[in-house]
């Protein structure tokens, strides 16, 4: 569990790194404008060895701020039990079902005891209409509510999609959203003078496409047989790691079969907001921005960003943020203003995130690299702007056959994406000189 001292000394050390960077960088930059290019150089390899310091120890940092979020939504679920002791006859079968659940997971097979019993209580939960437990007809069961949490919650913490774009609970998948694209009109007139029609407001529906993410962690039979193993604590970090991964992937380049659409399926265009005609609804607008390696990247980019920000419409600004991979991030470290004062800077207090030109900045992993054409940078309110849409219950099932002296559990979740409000987020495409 991470203390207020653990982040205080990952906030230190990341400050101390970072002032060591700006300090090598700055040195670097003079070599580069006096001709002297062996120790440009030599600058260069230190400012890297420098700049994995400020990485790791803002990681770090994230990582005790997620965790201290996670210990906190503990508690207030604990407190909040405290003060309704009483159990419900529901919250009575949740738990008889979450401990024959993990007898089932421990039995490897081998007890069909324990699977009649699963079924015949969730059966029951299905009859008492607990939307959590889903349909059984898809084959194995339910993931225990707790579990389920569990793996939302860790999710999180190894990737910020699920807390960037909206979420919604899906109990079909035709599930649609309608989105306004202000197509109302209006105008001025008189005391006396005549008022005529005007448009009404135009709607856009959008509707995620669907499919199923899912997970294979296995487990020795050995591990499994330790009464010490604990369960519930693997099964939640192998399956919220691999949902992570993949589904950050999905939602930046998904294909739209069988999984979400992502965001850059669509290839984004010039066309502005509101122009005519209107840009696909699955199609953002990108700023065209010329970088290279060279220093010059230090001349070009700052307004790059900062145009990246003005696109962006005033209503969406509020709650937007930039996202991108450690690659770029680590480009975008090295960058200054007109007035020398570097435009990242890092989060000085517990929760609070690093900033580029005042916005929060997300790291997200499945992001372009900077090259001819790609799109390594976004701003924008992604919770206006993109809609994951999951299908109720995580559902597993249990394979001993397939890999003799393991367990394979097979954990999968139905969920879609789509793009929800394509004016909301804006993309800088970058062309290498």
């Amino acid at each position: 569990m991470s203390t207020f001292q653990e982040i205080k000394a990952a906030i230190d050390k990341q400050m101390e790194a970072f002032e060591a960077f700006k300090q090598t960088n700055d040195e670097r930059l003079k070599a580069v404008g006096d001709g002297n290019e062996a120790k440009a150089k030599e600058l260069g390899e230190k400012l890297i060895r420098i700049e994995a310091d400020v990485q790791k120890f803002g990681e770090i940092k994230k990582q005790l701020d997620v965790e201290m979020t996670l210990n906190r939504e503990r508690l207030e679920e604990l407190e909040s039990r405290a003060k309704s002791p009483g159990k419900t006859a529901e919250q009575k079968r949740a738990d008889e079902y979450k401990d024959c659940f993990f007898a089932w997971m421990r039995n490897k097979g081998q007890s069909p005891h324990d699977e009649a019993k699963l079924h015949e209580i969730q059966k029951k939960r299905i009859e008492a209409k607990d939307i959590t437990i889903g349909s059984p007809s898809g084959g194995g069961f339910a993931v225990p509510e707790e579990i389920a949490r569990e793996i939302e919650r860790l999710e999180l913490k190894f990737s910020p999609v699920r807390r960037l774009v909206k979420v919604v609970r899906a109990g079909s998948s035709d599930y649609k959203e309608l989105v306004n694209i202000r197509g109302a009109t209006s105008g001025w007139v008189g005391e006396s003078g005549s008022r005529t029609a005007t448009s009404t407001p135009q709607l856009r529906e959008v509707a995620p496409t669907h499919g199923e993410l899912y997970a294979y962690p296995q487990a020795s039979e050995w591990s499994l047989d330790d009464m010490f193993f604990n369960v519930d604590a693997w099964l939640a970090e192998e399956v919220a790691q691999e949902f992570a991964i993949q589904e950050g992937d999905a939602v930046i380049r998904g294909n739209g079969t069988s999984k979400p659409t992502g965001m850059l399926n669509t290839t984004p265009t010039t066309a502005a907001d509101f122009a005519s005609p209107l840009r696909a609804a699955a199609a953002y607008q990108f700023i065209p921005c010329l970088s290279d390696d060279s220093p010059a990247v230090a001349e070009i980019l700052p307004d790059c960003l900062i145009d990246l920000i003005y696109t962006l419409n005033s209503a969406y600004r509020s709650g937007a943020n930039f996202t991108m991979n450690s690659v770029t991030t680590g480009a975008i470290r090295k960058l200054k203003d007109a007035d020398g004062q570097y435009l990242w800077q890092p989060g000085l207090q517990a929760g609070q995130p690093d900033r580029l030109l005042g916005y929060m900045v997300e790291t997200w992993e499945q992001m372009d690299d900077i090259a001819t054409n790609n799109f390594p940078v976004a701003f924008g309110n992604f919770r206006r702007g993109y809609v994951l849409a999951d299908r109720v219950g995580l559902r597993i099932t249990r394979d001993n056959v397939t890999n003799v002296g393991f367990v394979r559990f097979y954990v999968r979740r139905r969920e879609g994406g789509i793009v929800l409000n394509n004016d909301a987020i804006k993309w800088l495409r970058t062309t290498i000189a």
